[in-house]
């Protein structure tokens, strides 16, 4: 039997609706993986899939005027091909093509700027970065005025995930750090020696998250530095946002909301350890 005017716009509408869900999906996908890219030198580096995608696209630009390719995607490792639609979106959000036509097998694509230097300005980013580090293992860190040069507060729980590897960043360019786990020895009274490592330290990278909110002893810790602080005059807070928003931390520490902080989601370990020598340098040039 012939289906009624009715039913072919109910069908129609549910393909539609299923059409927009499945166009969602591969936005929210494709935005994990975008958001979670890492920086280098400030440069956005994408990941891994979407560099063999935009090369493949860019082996089959002809160098037109308009930046168009009717790109074919046989050449593409079957991986890549069976979620061209997410690859695709990935390279939008990253802003290295501005439109997609998607039809079978291929796509009308068309570059961005963006996307033409994409490889050559990773190229200079990995070569400042590089550069960089090279500048400041050369120059030689003195502790004249206290045993560390940095102090890390944190919670217990943030250790594995995160603290652990920004003490490694951190010790590897040759600072002097308090770290709990490495200065704390069997049988020691480590309140002492943590009161201790505070008044050692010529600064403290406080790592603020969830955990660390209303903890006793981290608490203990922010306030024997801001106490110094105050007294000095002289910046010695370095708060470092872990998973949490500036608008939380003000909320939480209103005494601190003068004080410039940084987020670990815009700063990967490596450039927090460069900002923090660059203190170090001005502290003790």
């Amino acid at each position: 039997m012939a289906k009624s005017s009715l039913q072919k716009a109910i069908e129609k509408q549910a393909k539609e609706s299923q059409k927009v869900a499945r166009a969602a999906a591969r936005r929210e996908t494709a935005q994990s993986v975008v958001s979670g890219a890492n920086f280098v030198a400030g440069f956005r580096v994408m990941d891994e899939e979407s560099e063999v995608l935009l090369q493949e696209i860019l082996n089959q630009y002809d160098g037109n005027e308009n930046n168009y390719i009717n790109f074919d995607e046989h050449n593409l490792p079957r991986s890549i091909r069976d979620s061209i639609l997410v690859g695709f979106e990935k390279l939008k959000q990253y802003g290295v093509v501005s439109e997609v036509r998607n039809w079978m097998n291929g796509a009308g694509i068309t570059l961005s700027e963006n996307g033409k230097k994409y490889f050559n300005n990773k190229s200079a980013a990995y070569e400042r970065e590089a550069a960089e580090s090279e500048r400041l293992q050369s120059i030689k860190i003195t502790t004249a005025h206290k045993k560390y040069d940095v102090f890390i507060s944190h919670a217990s729980k943030d250790k594995l995930d995160y603290v652990d590897g920004l003490y490694m960043a951190v010790k590897k360019l040759g600072i002097h750090v308090f770290y709990d786990s490495e200065e704390i020895s069997w049988g020691d009274n480590w309140k002492n020696v943590i009161l201790d490592g505070t008044d050692s330290s010529e600064f403290a990278i406080i790592v603020i998250s969830e955990n660390f909110f209303d903890r006793e002893w981290t608490n203990k810790e922010l306030q024997e530095f801001l106490t110094r602080q105050n007294g000095s005059g002289q910046k010695i807070i370095l708060p470092l946002l872990y998973n949490v928003t500036v608008d939380q931390f003000k909320e939480r520490y209103p005494e601190l909301q003068e004080i410039q902080c940084i987020e670990a989601s815009r700063y990967n370990r490596e450039m927090v350890t460069v900002l923090l020598a660059k203190e170090l340098i001005k502290r003790y040039k």
